[in-house]
């Protein structure tokens, strides 16, 4: 989450945009636990045997409802908040491009021209997506997950509430303990980029002399065994990357089975109606994206973490030969 405090700066200018778009986001959230409620309802009435044509109708008209409902609200919590995100990309684009406009001769001798440009597209991407995905992961999955479970227990049962939603904790542990290993291979992904981009650049700037002394041959295999070596450690990250929804597929499925067994034992012995236990597994469907979330939002913000403290290293970076008129013009 640490992230989230280097981008304080950002978040505090574009306070009202998100605002708006978590309000937004929230009643999404919100909205999505009413489908659920009427087929719990809808189920029991046709157990009984004694739901009017009327009564269908009415049901029929709220799930419509609630589908528009959730048109409207998503289309402006993606207005605001993907605008947002937008936003940063441009204003962190900006600045390091200002930056290097003011950075001297020495700096270019210590950067190479991939690297930069690394700097610029795939580390800039990354800290975007915090803004984005991030934001939206984080309050969607937190407020789906607690109305969520809240609607479970007042609604259905909170005895089979609790016994379902047991495994939620190991995926938490398990997903905080993928992302270390997640940050740490990233970081490297993200240096080898860098290399091969450099790689890439001063090959293509210089195939005329590369051609002249004949050496295309020698520069080609370079090139292929840096591209293996970047293979080979994009690898690691996609391997930690991909435990991520097995994961969660377990933790789900132990979920459902519980449900199964548990709420169907609630049900022969009276305590539950059909309708209650349909509500219920509709519920853990709506539980899927916040299990499934855990994981995507550590995987965001350890990419995006890496990334920004990159781009702030280089911007932290200061020209040993500073322009007193251009500082002043600048201020001014």
């Amino acid at each position: 989450m640490g992230i989230f405090s280097k981008l304080g700066w950002f978040f505090k200018a574009e306070k009202k945009r998100y605002i708006i778009g978590i309000t937004f986001l929230a009643l999404t959230s919100l909205a999505n636990l009413v489908p659920p409620r009427v087929l719990g309802l809808m189920a029991d009435q046709l157990d009984q045997g004694h739901i009017s044509w009327g009564q269908y109708g009415m049901l029929i008209i709220a799930v419509l409802a609630a589908a528009l409902t959730l048109y409207i609200l998503r289309y402006f919590w993606r207005k605001q908040i993907w605008g947002g995100a937008a936003e940063l990309e441009r204003q962190m684009r900006s600045k390091l491009f200002d930056h290097f406009m003011i950075m001297d001769r020495t700096f270019y001798q210590r950067h190479r021209t991939g690297d930069l440009m690394a700097h610029a597209t795939n580390d800039v991407s990354a800290i975007q997506n915090v803004a984005g995905d991030g934001v939206l992961t984080l309050v969607d999955s937190l407020v789906m997950g607690l109305s969520t479970m809240i609607a479970m227990i007042i609604f259905v049962d909170w005895r089979l509430t609790i016994v379902a939603l047991l495994p939620l904790p190991f995926l938490a542990l398990g997903a905080w303990k993928l992302g270390d290993h997640l940050h740490d291979a990233f970081d490297k992904s993200q240096a080898a980029f860098s290399k091969l981009n450099n790689k890439t650049q001063e090959s293509v700037s210089g195939i005329k002399v590369l051609k002249t002394f004949g050496q295309g041959k020698e520069d080609t295999a370079a090139f292929d065994k840096m591209v293996d070596e970047t293979i080979n450690i994009n690898k690691k990250v996609f391997v930690w990357d991909s435990l991520f929804d097995p994961l969660g597929t377990i933790i789900i499925g132990t979920t459902y089975v519980i449900t199964i067994i548990y709420g169907g034992l609630l049900v022969t012995n009276k305590i539950l109606s059909i309708g209650q236990l349909v509500s219920f597994i509709a519920y853990i469907s709506n539980m899927v994206w916040p299990m499934f979330a855990i994981g995507y939002l550590f995987n965001i913000l350890e990419r995006g973490s890496a990334s920004y403290d990159r781009v702030e290293k280089l911007l932290n970076e200061k020209p040993l030969i500073t322009d007193a008129h251009a500082n002043q013009s600048i201020t001014v």
